[in-house]
């Protein structure tokens, strides 16, 4: 529905020239908004920028003009013909399923850079999709908002969690989702995405990537051609870990037995939770290895690859171990890993047929 100035505007200007649809005006004493131009903002952003820069929230939903987000949207292209809509856009057959990507996010552009070329792989891959995403790490969000992002990738993703994705959905009539956790492992993110409201849709769940066993032999057989040779160059792989519920990191220790057990001088650590880095460190000092060669399992790091693993400060990784150090990034590039979230994906599908 459209959106109304109510009689607490203060006529301070501030939405005026935010409105994309150039809908609001002076009207005497208030504001006033063109219903005839208002989409709430749908096919530019994923809220109504009156309502966010309103010191005192004055516009509210126009309840005697109930629209559909369908009416939004074919007024949006009629006031913007030669446009392309950006934000949570849903142009698909309804009756198809909505493929729902939950992601942790990226506060970094390298980051997110990453995760923009996984969603152009799965969209290029199912066509006949929508594809949306819900990131879980909201506390980002201020970060990325402060510098005047409101969304991820050049097509404008809008920063809104599971929780808000699966309401947004439901109301504009979906009826089937296909939601894959695009994480290397299961965290209190994947499990709190699992447990929001469905609004009464079909909601279906592919689990992160080394929920899968056979995930976890496999990618340290892909990186094989990443590791140090054992004499010289030590081999630590880094995993995230989880902040509580340390069951999340068995996959982390089992990584670990598979390295101890088959390679040289090759150990896993966790930022979070157990095995942690402090044990590697004295292990990668007796060794005898002059350096080292961290090789990243996050999708993206952020600061933790700049700052806690690579950063200059003392209680960096690479200033305790005190060796010369490189970091290999490219989990998201070696084929296991997409192929496994295409093949996830293509099954979750398939279970609407």
């Amino acid at each position: 529905m459209a959106y109304t100035i109510t009689q607490e505007c203060l006529s301070c200007e501030a939405c005026e020239n935010e409105c994309p649809n150039h809908a609001i005006s002076s009207g005497g004493d208030i504001f006033k908004i063109d219903s005839n131009r208002c989409t709430e903002c749908i096919g530019f952003r994923d809220s109504p920028r009156c309502l966010e820069v309103c010191p005192v929230r004055a516009p509210k939903p126009d309840k005697s003009r109930p629209e559909s987000y369908d009416e939004l949207m074919t007024k949006w292209r009629r006031l913007h013909p030669d446009a392309k809509p950006t934000g949570l856009v849903l142009l698909q057959d309804k009756s198809k399923p909505v493929i729902a990507l939950i992601a942790d996010g990226s506060a970094d552009k390298p980051g997110e850079k990453v995760l923009e070329k996984l969603d152009s792989l799965i969209r290029d891959r199912f066509p006949g999709h929508d594809v949306v995403w819900g990131i879980q790490a909201v506390y980002m969000f201020a970060a990325l908002k402060a510098r005047g992002q409101n969304w991820y990738f050049n097509r404008q993703v809008p920063l809104i969690d599971a929780t808000t994705l699966l309401a947004r959905l439901a109301a504009d009539g979906r009826q089937k989702v296909a939601m894959q956790f695009l994480m290397t492992s299961e965290s209190t993110f994947s499990r709190e995405a699992m447990k929001v409201d469905t609004h009464g849709m079909q909601v279906k769940h592919a689990m992160p990537f080394f929920s899968h066993k056979e995930n976890i032999t496999g990618i340290v057989k892909a990186l094989e051609p990443e590791f140090g040779d054992g004499r010289e160059t030590a081999t630590v792989f880094v995993g995230h870990g989880a902040l509580k519920d340390f069951e999340f990191n068995e996959c982390f220790l089992a990584i670990d037995r598979i390295l101890r057990a088959n390679y040289r001088n090759a150990f896993l650590t966790t930022l979070h939770g157990p095995p942690g880095i402090d044990g590697v460190i004295e292990e990668v000092k007796k060794s005898g290895c002059k350096k080292v060669k961290f090789i990243s399992l996050m999708i993206t790091g952020g600061g933790h690859i700049t700052q806690d693993i690579m950063g200059d400060q003392p209680d960096s990784w690479k200033s305790r171990i005190g060796l010369p150090t490189e970091i290999f990034t490219g989990i998201a590039e070696k084929p296991i890993f997409p192929n496994y979230f295409l093949k996830q994906i293509d099954s979750l599908l398939a279970q609407y047929k």
